[in-house]
């Protein structure tokens, strides 16, 4: 199925009918209409120890003539949020453009946006969905990137979910997504990822605060390098899971999320298709009308573009929240992850065979100065060990961002 559609003419034929639905639902000429608009702006500081997040100078040399692994930025956003609210229906939406400016690494400045656009609808008491369309066209993560210089990639997702529930304590739930990203490779310019995905679950609402059932997804990709497809040498693939879920709420402070099953992905022509038990845990405990605290542990696939493979990360985080004052807050968060990364590699990359360990932590302070002005320091620390050396690094980020918002 997914590889009888054209690319280009599909991402632009779901994008008009995705943006139509959202504007005949966003016109009900009956109902007493309530909208709200926030445009804001802002301007931050960066100081990146390692922009490129290589090991060494001698690699940063080699691959970007010099080196300097360190600089400073300057970012600048622009934005509005609004929300269109009637009867129980909301339309919201985020528009957002940013400028990214360097001060030695001038060949890095570029501009970014962002376009997310929700429609959360709901008929009657047994039946609601949603309709989104997001697009962001973002800088590629260095660490991630596998070959020098700028990418700047544009990603693009179009979500449709219809729920429906069934008596009065179980709910039908169904979705289907489509997927593009293109993410220019040094060898190929062209490069990018479409998938298409669905969504089918049962869960069970009859217990109070308690709510679990089961849930199938299926995601069909490939990767296209412009007019030619698969031209890469790596097939077309197809990733199936299966799993329960549950969301338990204890007492309107504790918040429990868990959800475990198996996650099988096949990439043709690949001998290293792989399944693994996938899953989710989630604890959230309001310790004091001040302080939160949580913990995740997560088990996932992902699509690793950058070598037309995929990954398997296993992450584990803690993270403490302290309002001290109605203007002062403060987060802190620790987190681990151990990648492996698996399926056929696109010539000139390298990740088979690879593994990683990834600790990182971060500091957020925030201080809201006047009703409109909110000042926030960072920082952020993050270390990647590798099998492979050109993939180990080492890097630090502090900044300050003054935002303006006006209500």
């Amino acid at each position: 199925m997914i590889d009888s559609f054209d690319a280009t003419v599909f991402s632009r034929r779901h994008t008009v009918l995705a943006l139509s639905a959202l504007w005949v639902f966003a016109l009900p000429n009956h109902v007493m209409a309530q909208i709200s608009a926030n445009p804001y702006v802002s301007a931050q500081f960066e100081h990146d120890s390692n922009v490129f997040r290589v090991p060494d100078s001698a690699v940063a040399t080699q691959n970007y003539g010099g080196p300097q692994l360190s600089d400073n930025d300057l970012r600048y956003i622009a934005g509005v949020e609004g929300t269109y609210l009637w009867s129980e229906q909301k339309l919201s939406a985020t528009l957002e453009g940013r400028k990214i400016d360097y001060d030695h690494f001038t060949f890095l400045d570029h501009s970014e946006y962002l376009a997310n656009i929700n429609l959360d609808w709901k008929l009657a008491s047994l039946l609601d969905g949603l309709l989104q369309f997001r697009q962001e066209h973002l800088a590629a993560y260095f660490a991630d990137e596998q070959s020098p210089g700028l990418e700047v990639n544009t990603d693009r997702n179009i979500v449709a979910k219809l729920n429906l529930k069934v008596r009065t304590d179980w709910r039908l739930e169904t979705g289907v997504n489509f997927h593009t990203y293109d993410s220019p490779l040094q060898f190929y310019p062209d490069f990018a990822e479409h998938e298409v995905g669905s969504h089918l679950g049962v869960s069970y609402l009859g217990v109070s605060n308690l709510t679990y059932g089961v849930a199938l997804d299926h995601i069909s990709g490939k990767f296209t390098t412009g007019t030619a497809t698969n031209d890469t040498g790596v097939g077309p693939y197809r990733q199936s899971s299966a799993g329960l879920q549950t969301t338990y709420l204890i007492t309107g402070l504790t918040t429990l999320d868990g959800a475990l099953g198996y996650t099988r992905r096949d990439q043709s022509g690949n001998e290293q298709s792989v399944g693994t038990v996938t899953g989710l845990f989630k604890y959230k405990r309001q310790l004091t009308g001040k302080t939160s605290l949580t913990a995740q542990f997560q088990r996932a696939f992902y699509s690793y573009a950058a070598s037309a493979g995929s990954e398997i990360d296993s992450t584990g985080s803690v993270g403490a929240d302290w309002q001290a004052t109605y203007k002062l807050g403060v987060g802190i968060k620790f987190a681990y992850t151990r990648t492996t990364f698996v399926g056929q590699a696109i010539p000139g990359s390298t990740t088979e065979g690879r593994l990683d360990h990834s600790p990182a932590e971060t500091l957020n302070i925030t201080y809201q100065a006047l009703r409109n002005l909110q000042i926030k320091g960072y920082f952020n620390g993050q270390r990647r060990s590798s099998n492979i050396y050109y993939d180990t690094y080492h890097d630090t980020t502090v900044g300050i961002q003054a935002t303006a918002h006006w209500r």
